[in-house]
């Protein structure tokens, strides 16, 4: 399955803004480290980051262990994915697909 929907990338200070304060929202809501880091992958998918190496670089800019966020992705990855994990198509970008209304 090849999904061609790309959404743009926003400079990568915006970017990194919005994904801190979504981490500090998650944060004041009690979750996990490790909870945060999938949210923050699909939110980095979602944003229009995706390849496995700038994923893990922006998550790794947030202060996440690069090793972990690269496990997160394999093991985050689906063929059908189902929000919330991902997929990942032939050409090595990932995507992730809508959350649920």
């Amino acid at each position: 399955m090849t999904v061609t929907c790309t959404p743009v990338v926003p400079d990568i200070d915006t970017l990194l803004r919005s994904l801190r304060d979504l981490d500090r929202h998650l944060i004041s809501a009690g979750m996990k480290k490790h909870d945060r880091a999938h949210a923050l992958i699909n939110a980095s998918i979602s944003e229009g980051v995706e390849t496995g190496t700038r994923i893990v670089s922006v998550l790794a800019k947030l202060g996440f262990d690069k090793r972990h966020v690269g496990i997160m992705l394999k093991t985050g990855l689906q063929t059908m994915p189902e929000w919330p994990n991902w997929g990942c198509n032939d050409d090595g970008k990932y995507y992730a697909p809508p959350a649920p209304s």
